[in-house]
């Protein structure tokens, strides 16, 4: 019995360990990858559902649990405790820090979670016009962008292509975006619901449009 003690404790330590070292991993992959994809400085679409705010938020919030967890596998159980109450403590503060950023980022802009469709894609298909629509308390908006289409290299342009706002107060056809649509594979018509058009120009290169389209945007 003593022998078999003996052997089982070693055994336990290592896994306790093993998986300290696991949990500890997540933690150095996880954070700088969704930060670089919130920041995201070469706009890949393919990096954007990584830098949502939801996303964001739940790592951020789960680096201090992990490890705690992971500190409380490998010291003796007075540390343990310790560091599990600091590790409560710093996710209690991380979830109302989460809270703030997510309001600050839907009131200002710095950044959208909302859905996403393509509304119109160059004839080469090379190109495409995604439609954007996050809300700001009462008011909408449908966002229009420039995104390539090259697979894991596609991005989205730093620029709103067009931008309509829509109030509490539903403005009327004339103020509202009706469709997009490609002219040719760098040409853009945009029509607003009273069939009103207005037509761009945009770099392949760079994806930033010659002129830009506001209704009711700052």
């Amino acid at each position: 019995m003593i022998e078999r003690g003996i052997e089982q404790r070693p055994t336990n330590v290592v896994r306790r360990r093993v998986m300290a070292i696991v949990l500890t991993g997540l933690v150095v992959v996880a954070v700088p990858a969704v930060f670089v994809a919130r920041r995201n400085p070469w706009h890949y679409v393919h990096l954007m559902p990584f830098g949502r705010t939801p996303v964001v938020a739940t790592v951020v919030i789960a680096v201090p649990v992990l490890l705690g967890v992971a500190a409380w596998l490998v010291l003796r159980p007075a540390l343990a405790r310790a560091v599990a109450m600091v590790a409560t403590v710093l996710a209690l503060v991380m979830d109302l820090s989460c809270f703030q950023f997510s309001t600050a980022a839907s009131l200002f802009g710095f950044g959208s979670d909302g859905d996403t469709q393509v509304v119109a894609v160059s004839p080469g298909g090379s190109f495409e016009v995604v439609l954007l629509q996050p809300r700001d308390f009462m008011t909408g908006f449908a966002i229009l962008r420039i995104r390539s289409r090259a697979g894991l290299g596609s991005r989205e342009a730093n620029q709103d292509l067009a931008c309509f706002a829509t109030p509490f107060d539903r403005v009327g056809p004339e103020e509202t975006f009706g469709t997009a649509r490609f002219l040719s594979d760098h040409e853009i018509e945009v029509r607003t619901e009273a069939g009103q058009s207005w037509t761009t120009w945009f770099d392949p290169h760079t994806l930033l449009a010659v002129s830009t389209l506001s209704h009711g945007c700052q």
